[in-house]
């Protein structure tokens, strides 16, 4: 039992060395980019709301 777990960890730590680890640029870059669109993507849905809102005081009778 001890010894398959050993193994296990001996070819986890194997196939970690083995993978192709992107550079601290590329993964600043992608943050930045995920960024930009989730403030985007916030900016137009809000937008989205307010017009939609506004439009929707001309439809519903106010209480």
């Amino acid at each position: 039992m001890i010894s398959a777990i050993k193994q296990q960890a001996r070819d986890l730590l194997a196939e970690l060395n083995r993978v192709d680890w992107p550079s601290k640029e590329k993964v600043l870059n992608a943050s930045y980019a995920v960024v930009a669109v989730s403030v985007f993507v916030g900016l137009f849905l809000w937008g989205a709301d307010w017009v939609i809102t506004w439009g929707m005081k001309f439809i519903l009778p106010h209480h």
